[in-house]
């Protein structure tokens, strides 16, 4: 940790390594906000926009649709997965970076594993690959969870109420 404050509204902490921190906090049990870089304009939240979860826990489903997004309990959560674990979690994997592609997940990893985001009816998710080279710190979120957990992906979910916008400035996050 680099410095804390409490002189303004808001309190906060900075941390010489925030991404292995929200990993390890992931690995923890937390559910997590996170709000960094430009706005995302994609139809979806792909990990700067998002609320992020351990994809083993399905208690988090109660708690986040409850507490956070005030929706119903059967809407699933997206998996956000390592781009090189995606075919140990689903069926006839392709690149899909954007959560608007649905597959089958595997009945191993992808059933068992990951159960917090795979729907419950039909056993399917729409995923997000995620690429080192296309967002390094959300890869290095979900590289630092699967060190300690040996799962390559974490549940995602948009940073927002359900029917509203995706939060676009950190005062919005806030």
């Amino acid at each position: 940790m680099i410095k804390k404050s409490s002189n303004s509204k808001w309190r906060y902490n900075l941390y010489d390594d925030i991404d292995g921190t929200v990993g390890e906090l992931i690995v923890k049990g937390k559910v997590l906000a996170r709000c960094t870089g430009g706005v995302e304009w994609e139809p979806r939240a792909l990990g700067n926009r998002s609320i992020i979860a351990d994809p083993q826990d399905m208690r988090l489903i109660h708690k986040i649709n409850i507490a956070i997004k005030q929706r119903d309990f059967w809407m699933p959560f997206a998996p956000s997965i390592l781009e090189e674990r995606k075919d140990d979690y689903l069926s006839d994997a392709e690149f899909a970076p954007y959560i608007i592609l649905a597959f089958d997940s595997t009945t191993k990893e992808g059933g068992n594993k990951i159960p917090a985001t795979i729907h419950p009816y039909d056993r399917t998710c729409r995923p997000q690959t995620v690429r080192r080279k296309w967002n390094s710190h959300y890869y290095k979120i979900i590289k630092v969870f699967e060190e300690s957990t040996g799962i390559g992906a974490i549940l995602n979910t948009s940073f927002n109420l359900h029917g509203s916008p995706v939060v676009g400035t950190p005062e919005m996050a806030l």
